[in-house]
């Protein structure tokens, strides 16, 4: 899996990439292939907004969080995406 980690107006922080990393692998559950996966951190009036996009099994999945910490911020994120995961995986498997 590709994963592409962009900042904006902020200081990059390995620390909260390799939190990202850990959120995403769990992530493999719902998804045989995930192709890419792009993830921008942006500090906006003292807040984070944190975006991903997620390539996966022919489908585009998107989410987006505000926060004041960047920890809660991709905690959030991980919620999100995993909603849509739990959803498109269900449609998938109930059709066979």
């Amino acid at each position: 899996m590709k994963i592409v980690y962009t900042w904006k107006h902020i200081d990059r922080s390995e620390a909260a990439e390799n939190y990202a990393n850990d959120k995403l692998e769990r992530m493999t559950k719902y998804l045989h292939k995930i192709v890419s996966c792009d993830v921008s951190f942006e500090s906006v009036h003292g807040e984070i907004n944190v975006n991903m996009n997620l390539h996966a099994d022919q489908s585009t999945f998107n989410a987006h969080n505000k926060d004041k910490d960047i920890y809660a911020c991709i905690d959030g994120l991980e919620d999100k995406i995993e909603r849509q995961l739990e959803k498109f995986h269900d449609k998938k498997t109930s059709k066979h």
